[in-house]
């Protein structure tokens, strides 16, 4: 399971980067009633059953920098990053856990550090 979510994260870390460049950036949608996730342009993403991702840019206009956060409602560990650190993290959560944490966008590493609930990979 661990490695499943660190697919689907490493695949979201490289949409984020796209996102920029599609037309309407907007940030995700999730719809976790069929786990579609819809970004800007109308792209819409199928995650896997039980998967949840939180996406936030801090300007629909300009995406520079945005946060993302997955979590799998079967599992015990939330992930996320950010643009401005190089780092993966994650924290230990219940088991059917359905709601990742809306990271700040601009989070360092030193601010997830600061947030002892946070872990480095």
């Amino acid at each position: 399971m661990k490695k499943l979510m660190l697919a689907a994260l490493s695949v979201l870390m490289v949409l984020a980067f796209s996102i920029p460049a599609m037309a309407a950036a907007t940030a995700a949608v999730v719809d976790n009633g069929d786990g579609n996730v819809v970004f800007g342009g109308e792209a819409t993403y199928d995650m896997s059953n039980k998967v949840y991702v939180d996406y936030g840019v801090d300007d629909t206009t300009n995406a520079q920098f945005f946060s993302i956060t997955t979590v799998h409602s079967g599992g015990n560990r939330m992930f996320a990053t950010t643009s401005e650190t190089s780092v993966l993290w994650y924290q230990t959560v219940d088991k059917g856990n359905d709601t990742p944490i809306s990271v700040d966008e601009v989070w360092t590493t030193g601010q997830f550090d600061s947030d002892t609930s946070w872990k480095s990979l």
